[in-house]
């Protein structure tokens, strides 16, 4: 994840940036982070869990939704992020027909590549905690592991077999298949 130079950019700015590159362009704290596009594996891995999370999710009364802007706030209502996640799922939303969403996700899942094991381990983990998501799964396809993060009582688990939800029971995806 390239960084860019640190210093105040506007949404406008942003979504400027965002069309003259084919790099995902986020924003995390008034700093630019831009990430190549994802590869074939990473958009496999996407769509495997994105259909899981979706098939789940489908009678509860929540959205999963796959690469779309989100606008994050802290406590104070000050904007701390307009980010890209791979996967989010909402449980809360006001409306879909936007151009970011500004509703919190309740379950955030980012596919770690070589480029963004920082951000999405540090910066991302940090953003999304502050900004009220309730639960972070950071899939790694290198390591072959799922960390499910439940930042309600800061707790992580790291999983190599079967990664469960806290939030949701019965919710579980088996990572025997997921890297294939």
């Amino acid at each position: 994840m390239t960084l860019m130079e640190n210093r105040l950019i506007s949404y406008e700015d942003l979504l400027k940036l965002r069309e003259e590159t084919d790099d995902k362009a986020e924003l995390i704290d008034n700093v630019v982070y831009m990430t190549p596009a994802p590869t074939p594996m990473h958009q496999k891995i996407c769509f495997k869990v994105a259909k899981i999370l979706d098939g789940y999710v489908a009678d509860k009364s929540c959205q999963m939704l796959q690469g779309v802007n989100v606008r994050l706030y802290d406590e104070q209502k000050r904007k701390i992020g307009d980010v890209i996640p791979d996967i989010s799922v909402f449980c809360q939303y006001k409306d879909l027909n936007v151009t970011f969403i500004e509703d919190i996700p309740t379950i955030t899942v980012e596919i770690v590549s070589p480029s963004t094991v920082y951000a999405d381990n540090i910066k991302k983990a940090d953003l999304y905690k502050r900004a009220g998501v309730k639960e972070y799964w950071i899939i790694d396809p290198k390591s072959k592991v799922i960390i499910v993060w439940n930042f309600n009582t800061d707790e992580q688990i790291i999983y190599g077999e079967i990664a469960h939800s806290y939030l949701f029971e019965g919710l579980s995806i088996e990572l025997e298949n997921l890297f294939t």
